[in-house]
């Protein structure tokens, strides 16, 4: 596959049609549940289908020529006849790994989704461990398509043919600075009121009357593993470049980069309607080829990325250097309640705004 770089992103071909499996398209689209774009038409699922599954083809074939990973999709592992919304896109293992394993974990995957009630497929958190464990990291692939002129407007020359690497990077740099990585929240993917962590957190605490008697750090502690414990192990976005019928790769972010530093938003675009997601900048991800480099996932230690958590380590006063207390306030109207960090050595004693203590991803409140 012909692959361009500018840096560690990298720019590939969009493939043929005739390059995807035609049928599984068509069960995929007779079967999509759709989340919060409700009324979408079959003539729009079908193309979503295919610019997703040109995402997954792509992905497979760089693995398979550039690294020592493999990528399967997790519609090659599915036998349910495409009923349930799947769990992830696919999962990536190292291509040594024994086919005995891949058996078993497959077998496990299918087990939950044909246990999980309703028509959303889910995976346990002791299936997931048992991957993780195993060297099988689940992979979630969202795909976007650039908008003209929004997305052009720092390149010279946009037309297919015309380019000139300048204009590559140009567009390559936009979208590391324009655009994040995200993810669903574990406890609600859609709501109105909800724009941003504190929201979600209190909108979590009210739901779940086992979090009602906790204080603020083993509240947030807690949601943090329980949002950690339910990810995907590797997140990429992928971005269609429509005027030169290319796609290009940024690279990816593990799981425990989401929720570190949490910041939870609404998309821009209209059509995302009130769907809410974990962010995390694209400029702070990993190049898609340095993934089997990637300590965090091939390292001995796989679950030592929760001990980095939000809320597991506190940090130091910037004044004292003793550690700072997560507290939440509750005087006023709850819209007016925020988590702040306080200092109880420092005289008169000091607090501080979240996103003054986590600076690199965090909001205020």
């Amino acid at each position: 596959m012909d692959v361009k770089r500018f840096g560690d992103m990298l720019v590939c071909p969009v493939p043929d049609p005739s390059e995807l499996d035609g049928d599984e398209v068509e069960h995929i689209v007779r079967h999509t549940h759709n989340t919060w774009e409700h009324d979408r038409p079959l003539s729009e699922i079908r193309k979503n289908t295919v610019q997703g599954k040109s995402a997954e083809f792509v992905l497979q074939r760089l693995m398979e020529e550039y690294s020592r990973l493999r990528y399967r999709s997790y519609d090659a592992i599915r036998n349910d006849g495409f009923r349930k919304h799947a769990p992830f896109d696919g999962v990536i293992f190292d291509a040594r790994i024994s086919e005995a394993v891949l058996d078993e974990a497959f077998r496990r995957i299918r087990a939950d989704v044909d246990g999980s009630p309703g028509d959303s497929g889910t995976i346990s958190v002791r299936t997931r461990e048992f991957l993780r464990n195993s060297g099988i990291f689940t992979l979630e692939i969202k795909s976007s398509r650039l908008q003209d002129p929004r997305d052009y407007r720092t390149m010279k020359r946009k037309v297919k043919g015309e380019r000139s690497g300048e204009d590559y990077e140009a567009l390559c740099a936009h979208i590391r600075s324009a655009y994040d990585y995200f993810v669903y929240p574990h406890y609600c993917r859609d709501h109105r009121g909800i724009t941003n962590f504190y929201e979600y957190a209190s909108y979590v605490k009210r739901q779940h009357p086992e979090f009602e008697s906790c204080s603020a750090g083993p509240f947030l502690r807690r949601l943090m593993r329980t949002e950690w414990d339910n990810a995907c192990d590797v997140y990429t976005r992928v971005f269609f470049d429509v005027l030169s019928d290319e796609i290009l790769i940024p690279g990816y972010v593990t799981k425990d980069s989401f929720f570190q530093e949490p910041r939870i938003r609404k998309m821009p675009s209209p059509k995302s309607g009130n769907a809410i997601y974990y962010m995390y900048p694209i400029r702070f991800g990993t190049g898609i080829l340095e993934m089997e480099r990637d300590g965090r996932l091939t390292g001995p230690d796989r679950s030592a990325g929760s001990a980095s958590l939000f809320g597991f380590r506190m940090p130091p006063c910037p004044k004292c250097g003793r550690p700072l207390k997560l507290v939440e306030t509750v005087k006023g109207e709850p819209s007016c309640h925020k988590f702040l960090y306080v200092c109880e050595n420092c005289s008169p004693v000091g607090w501080y705004e979240m996103n003054r203590i986590h600076s690199k991803n965090m909001e205020a409140r």
